[in-house]
């Protein structure tokens, strides 16, 4: 049985997309955010920054920490944090930040690992025990800041009969996609940290990156497993893994709206 992804009829609605986030800026403005991330995170940032025009009536105050010397009232705040392919740097790093820098100065907070941190050979139960463990000290010991998870981002695995028969062959030789399998691995966390957060807010960039603007799915199958992985959107990416114009767009929106109804809601 060939498995095909939804790759193999891609919708084309996204190409002429237009996004208003003016509506989300308005209230996500006057609040006090802090997100850690690294280079998706910086695409995000960028999208954001490609989406406010400069006739807009509100705009977010996007500050870099790193280069910051004060901070205004209301601010988004925005740094690196820890090492790519280190998750739990970015953790301990994360965790650093806000009891020693930014306790009492923010009203959210956001982590956000990157696709590097996770690949074939990831531990997910270790890092994902080390992930709460962190998360929930934080929680309990600053209870005036609503914390936000963050679904670690996706790369594009390739779907179609040429890949199929590639992964029929590497079958027999004992070889793996290995694209594929990072790509499970990373969702396998995301599925983790969506039951065990459930009852707090996520924002699910992998289903964000996977989902086009019409609402169709991005996914494979493979071999064996009966579920259905996330993938990222060829078509939002130039590098496999980093959001493109198309993609980093698309992805801000999603993350603005869901910022602001967090907000409306908290």
């Amino acid at each position: 049985m060939i498995l095909l992804g939804c790759d193999q009829t891609k919708s084309t609605s996204h190409m002429n997309t237009t996004y208003n986030v003016e509506p989300y800026i308005e209230i996500i403005q006057p609040k006090r955010i802090y997100f850690g991330h690294m280079s998706v995170g910086q695409n995000i940032i960028q999208g954001i920054e490609e989406l406010m025009t400069s006739g807009s009536k509100s705009q977010l105050t996007l500050i870099n920490k790193e280069t910051a010397e004060s901070l205004p009232e209301s601010f988004f705040l925005h740094s690196g944090v820890g090492e790519n392919t280190k998750p739990l740097s970015k953790c301990i790093d994360y965790e650093n930040i806000i009891n020693n820098e930014l306790k009492g100065k923010i009203d959210y907070a956001l982590l956000k690992f990157c696709y590097i941190d996770i690949n074939n050979d990831t531990d997910i139960d270790n890092l994902f025990t080390k992930y709460t463990q962190i998360m929930d000290r934080l929680i309990n010991a600053n209870p005036e800041i609503t914390f936000i998870h963050v679904t670690v981002p996706l790369r594009h695995s390739e779907n179609g009969i040429v890949v199929w028969i590639h992964e029929l062959v590497g079958s027999v030789l004992g070889k793996e996609n290995m694209s594929k399998l990072a790509n499970i691995k990373r969702n396998e966390f995301n599925n983790r940290l969506l039951e065990k957060y459930k009852n707090s807010p996520i924002f699910d960039l992998a289903a964000s990156e996977s989902t086009y603007p019409d609402g169709k799915k991005e996914s494979f199958q493979y071999k064996n497993h009966k579920s259905k992985f996330y993938n990222l959107i060829g078509s939002y990416t130039n590098d496999g893994g980093h959001l493109n114009e198309i993609g980093r767009k698309k992805v801000a929106n999603d993350f603005l709206e869901f910022l602001a109804n967090t907000i409306k809601s908290s």
